[in-house]
């Protein structure tokens, strides 16, 4: 909520106009009220004319009168043309009935000019620009030729001055208020366009990162489910075309089931992590054997290797220990490091994998012989990049797989390195801290 000279605003009404004009409108009624009882008290005070001081108290009745019309029943507009109709007659009066030029009706006019630039819009502001500035102009004229006789009051100079002083202190004071009351409005409101508009950027840019997610979990997901598949459809074609002898059947439909788990597994991983980083899920902690782990996504990538005649070796360092970790996270990060080892392999290569458990860190490693990455191609070897790259059997790569580990990795607070400790030998080591 917002609040000006005491009226509660919310963040609609601010944003209307119409709200702030009718306000406005509001104020100058009220205030125009007790201007002319003001004006009319001090000039029966002041000994000056009582048909104007109390045509003043007399006329500033409907000012009251509206102000209640526009809280019950709204249009100001219309109420507002009518009270500037009565406000111009009531200057008429009070400069034929109070000395003319002489006395502050003259000053009347910038309190005209205020209302009706603020509270009347288009060409009618213009209208009562011209007719306002007309009609002074025609009172002012007529007094000098001597065409409107104007009545005096003034007895001496002090009471021009204190009648003067009066007028314009309780004028300005009305012009003041209104003008503060409009301008910390229009400052209410552009503050909370700025808001607003901090509020759309902040959740546009969420949108963005929730599609930019959304794009990196999509695509780890493809990337996951590419070669299972491909390898399953390969297959299932050359048993199409009775490829096998009689004698190899037995071995192809194991060798499908295999690829069936496989390709289930995968998929139950991936999408558990998917639906977790899209519920903003905290990670899910496992307590499952550290050489099981290792053991079982070798057992998952057995038929990738086999179909390029490869074989993965296992090496273990160190005691096995139960601990709780994010396995779906490490089976992801795992997986591909194994599947760009078999990709970029020549066929009846050997993979490793090595596990070293230290009592206070785990290290993963996958390390295969073959074209090492160029030192320029390490540097940005984790950023989010689309690059198409084909393995020793045009096995085609999208270049996603490593980004996608690598954020998944700083996500659990794992570190993921890549180096070549030795010529044509590419190894990746995914870390986790037990302390």
């Amino acid at each position: 909520m917002l609040l000006t000279k005491g009226i509660s605003i919310s963040e609609d009404k601010v944003m209307n106009m119409e709200y702030i004009h009718k306000q406005v409108a509001l104020m100058f009624t009220l205030l125009t009220f007790v201007l002319l009882n003001l004006l009319g008290f001090t000039d029966l005070l002041m000994g000056m004319s009582p048909m104007i001081a109390w045509v003043k108290i007399g006329l500033s009745l409907p000012f009251l009168l509206v102000y209640f019309l526009i809280v019950n029943y709204g249009r100001f507009r219309i109420a507002i043309h009518f009270l500037l109709f009565v406000g111009h007659g009531l200057i008429i009066l009070n400069f034929i009935y109070n000395d003319g030029s002489n006395g502050p009706t003259m000053n009347s006019f910038f309190l005209m000019l205020v209302v009706y630039s603020l509270l009347i819009q288009g060409w009618a502001k213009v209208a009562w620009f011209i007719g306002s500035f007309l009609m002074y102009f025609s009172l002012f004229y007529g007094e000098s030729a001597g065409y409107i006789t104007i009545q005096n009051f003034y007895e001496n100079n002090e009471k021009l001055f204190i009648d003067h002083t009066m007028t314009v202190t309780w004028m300005s004071l009305f012009i003041f208020v209104v003008l503060h009351f409009f301008i910390e409005s229009y400052r209410n409101q552009n503050e909370l366009l700025n808001s607003i508009k901090i509020r759309q950027d902040n959740s546009l840019e969420e949108v963005k990162l929730l599609n930019d997610q959304k794009n990196r979990l999509i695509a780890l997901l493809s990337h996951d489910l590419k070669n299972p598949i491909g390898m399953l459809h390969t297959t299932l074609g050359l048993v199409e075309k009775n490829a096998f002898e009689a004698g190899e059947l037995e071995l192809i439909l194991d060798n499908l089931k295999r690829q069936s788990y496989h390709l289930n597994h995968v998929l139950n991983n991936t999408l558990n992590w998917v639906m977790s980083e899209l519920n903003g899920e905290e990670k899910v902690l496992e307590e499952i054997s550290l050489v099981h782990l290792v053991e079982e996504i070798q057992s998952m990538m057995l038929v990738q290797s086999m179909a390029k005649n490869q074989s993965l070796e296992l090496s273990v360092f160190g005691e096995d220990r139960q601990i709780h970790l994010p396995s779906n996270e490490v089976r992801i990060i795992l997986k591909n490091f194994l599947d760009n080892a078999i990709k970029f392999s020549e066929e009846e290569a050997v993979i490793n994998i090595c596990l070293e458990i230290k009592d206070d860190s785990v290290h993963w490693k996958v390390s295969n012989y073959g074209k090492v990455i160029e030192k320029e191609d390490q540097l940005k070897l984790f950023n989010f990049v689309v690059k198409t790259s084909y393995g020793t059997k045009k096995e085609k790569g999208t270049g996603i797989g490593l980004p996608l580990c690598k954020r998944i990795a700083d996500k659990i607070g794992f570190e993921i390195k890549y180096n070549s400790p030795e010529d044509n030998l590419n190894c990746f080591t995914l870390s986790m801290n037990l302390t």
